[in-house]
């Protein structure tokens, strides 16, 4: 029997800890092991339970979700974070890119794709909406643009990416999951997952989100629109 998927709760609101607690517990595939109401209460957390993902409310009494996920990634870098909020602000979910969250859901998403991307995050994946995703490059796109803060571009040759990789990371940088691209290209999941693990290693960075903001602020990719 493959073991479950721990899973830690941090809301201020005791009912919907509860009500995500009885929910994410009808799958057997997932395990709550730990609940919060507080950002300090989290991060004291977190070490004690052990837990692979952590579903994260924004809206904390005592300190922001930015400040917790940066916090618990340098506490504990193995866990993954979750981000649920009502906020859809690009520059919020920016903030939160950097802090180190694995995904980002709105809490009006139908339960059968939250217990889907609690799965994704993790099993290693980075899961953002593709609307909220877009909004996100098209912010970094301008940036590059208007500002010029980006650093100069690394070729597409000099970063040896072959054109099977820029066909994924272009479906990256589009908010593709795995399987998508898999379908699109024609090629299978396991595929997929050694041209990302390539391309995470030429890029030099941590997970797809980061290699979606360098590809586009960098102009490695066509920009979704």
């Amino acid at each position: 029997m493959l073991d479950k998927l721990r899973v830690m709760l941090v809301d201020d609101h005791a009912l919907l800890r509860q009500g995500l607690t009885r929910l994410l517990e009808l799958d057997d595939e997932l395990e709550v092991v730990g609940q919060a109401g507080t950002g300090t209460g989290a991060l004291s957390l977190v070490k004690e339970v052990a837990p692979d993902v952590v579903v994260l409310d924004v809206n904390l009494p005592d300190m922001t979700g930015i400040e917790v996920a940066a916090r618990m990634q340098r506490l504990c870098p193995q866990v993954r974070i979750l981000a649920l909020t009502i906020h859809d602000d690009v520059s919020y979910i920016s903030e939160m890119i950097r802090a180190g969250v694995d995904g980002y859901m709105l809490k009006d998403e139908e339960p059968a794709r939250l217990i889907g991307a609690i799965k994704r995050v993790g099993a290693g994946e980075s899961v953002f909406p593709s609307h909220l995703m877009e909004k996100v490059m098209e912010r970094y796109h301008r940036m590059s643009e208007e500002y010029g803060k980006i650093q100069t571009a690394a070729t597409l040759e000099e970063l040896q990416l072959t054109p099977r990789e820029q066909e994924v990371l272009q479906c990256i940088v589009q908010g593709l999951s795995n399987k998508e691209i898999a379908a699109q290209l024609f090629i299978s999941e396991k595929t997929v997952k050694n041209h990302i693990t390539s391309l995470l290693r030429k890029l030099d960075v941590e997970d797809r989100t980061q290699a979606a903001v360098y590809a586009v602020s960098r102009g490695l990719v066509r920009t979704p629109l």
